[in-house]
């Protein structure tokens, strides 16, 4: 990690009153005191610099400053529970229906694509989300089942993690399907998230603010939501789910269990429901479901089959699903 604040400076002229100097500065160009993870974060990049320096002995272990871990506990995270995201959902598709001019449409039906996108892959908005191109996607077939993965290759990890494969929830592949129907000339470098018209936008953040806005959902206990609560919202179901480590979660939103662990520690305990009340809630009635009937089942299977199949043969062909 790189900190300006020490840009030319002998690390043995880093010493206590210098890193109490790094602190005021630190305040003074955030314009408020820094989040506890931050300063961790700047820590351990530190800590690296001194050990670097000891291990070449340029300096010695007793030179090196005591760093402090003090800073505001990391704080919950607006999301989304998964009716107010149905909500905003149809309000973007309201939007859309009711846009007077060609431009505002595409970027509404844009905007769809986008947060299904992102809520059912936890993937960063803008660097990451904007950065990803049809030949990231990939899917492995088995008959009529389909796994989607996404390498992510830009943004705010990859600089120092490299690049990092999400894998997709199931219902992706309606907005897979969608985009595809979008840009039926698509090429392997061609950026994923384009107006039908193959330019892209910077409004997808104005114009979700205005369907949150719509249906009086912008402001919530834990802040204002942004395009970015739906990658808080991802994790939360996720936490919530039971169903996802959080070793396996952190590594597939590329972030790690101890932020995980700071910043939803509110979901957390509902991980871990059965073991600390000793009440297995599932063992009741199950949701209801819609049952297919033997003949529909196989006629659905057949399709989706083809359906795939083509899929694999077109990303033979063209080098993207």
């Amino acid at each position: 990690m790189d900190i300006p604040y020490f840009d030319r400076t002998y690390i043995t002229s880093i010493d206590q009153d210098k890193i109490l100097a790094f602190k005021g500065w630190r305040i003074e160009t955030a314009g408020r005191v820094p989040a506890k993870s931050t300063i961790l974060t700047h820590n351990t990049a530190l800590q690296m610099v001194f050990k670097e320096a000891i291990d070449k002995k340029w300096m010695l272990p007793v030179q090196v400053p005591i760093l402090s871990n003090k800073g505001v506990a990391g704080q919950r995270r607006a999301a989304f529970s998964k009716e107010e995201y149905e909500r905003v959902y149809d309000a973007i598709i309201r939007l859309e229906q009711n846009s007077r001019k060609e431009k505002t449409r595409q970027i509404r039906e844009l905007l769809l694509s986008y947060i299904e996108f992102a809520i059912h892959t936890g993937i960063r908005p803008d660097t990451e989300m904007e950065g990803i191109t049809w030949g990231d996607i990939h899917m492995h077939r088995d008959g009529h089942n389909v796994v989607f993965f996404v390498t992510i290759t830009k943004g705010k990890t990859t600089k120092y993690t490299g690049p990092r494969e999400i894998v997709c929830r199931d219902k992706i592949f309606g907005c897979i399907d969608e985009l595809r129907e979008r840009f039926p000339d698509r090429k392997p470098s061609d950026l994923l998230f384009r107006l039908a018209d193959g330019s892209t936008t910077k409004e997808l953040g104005k114009a979700f603010d205005k369907a949150v806005g719509d249906v009086g959902l912008k402001n919530s206990a834990h802040g204002v939501r942004t395009l970015y609560s739906l990658r808080h919202s991802y994790i939360t179901w996720q936490l919530k789910s039971g169903e996802v480590s959080m070793e396996i979660l952190a590594k597939q939103c590329g972030t790690s269990v101890q932020m995980i662990e700071q910043h939803y520690s509110h979901v957390i305990p509902s991980m871990f429901a059965k073991e600390l009340s000793g009440v297995d809630i599932g063992a009741g009635k199950s949701p209801k479901k819609i049952k297919l009937n033997a003949t529909a089942k196989a006629k659905l299977e057949v399709r989706l089959t083809a359906q795939f199949k083509e899929w694999e043969v077109e990303f033979k062909r063209r080098g993207c699903v």
